[in-house]
Order: structure tokens, then sequence, then C-alpha cells
């Protein structure tokens, strides 16, 4: 059985997302802003618009956010 490049990329996200739930899990809930996880989780900030940024995660995630 062969695997593509879309294949493989999958893999490695989906292995670095569970990487990311195994770091988490048991932690409590953040209920404020906290830069060591922040830092441990983005690897970097797009702002697409004065009012839309896309947070890149290590993971390859993108989470697009609206501000307002």
């Amino acid at each position: 059985m062969s695997f593509t490049q879309a294949e493989f990329k999958w893999k490695d996200t989906l292995a670095r997302v569970r990487g990311i739930e195994k770091m988490l899990r048991g932690k409590e809930i953040v209920k404020e802003f906290d830069e060591d996880l922040f830092t441990l989780l983005v690897e970097r900030i797009r702002v697409k618009s004065l009012v839309e940024v896309v947070f890149v995660l290590k993971a390859g995630v993108e989470v697009r956010e609206i501000l307002g």
C-alpha cells in the first residue's frame, strides 16, 4: 500500500494534534491568558485585515479569529 503526499501530511498533522492533546490532558481549564501555553501551541499569527487574524498552531492547524 502506498501513501500520497497529502496522506503523509494528514498523518503528520494528526500525530502533532494528538501530541498537543496528550500534553493538555489532565491540565486545569485555562481561565485567563497563559503566555507559556500560548508560546507552546502557536507557531505564528497572520494578520489578514484589521478585524481578522489567523493563528497557525505548531501542529499545522489554522484557527481563524474575527476581532470585534
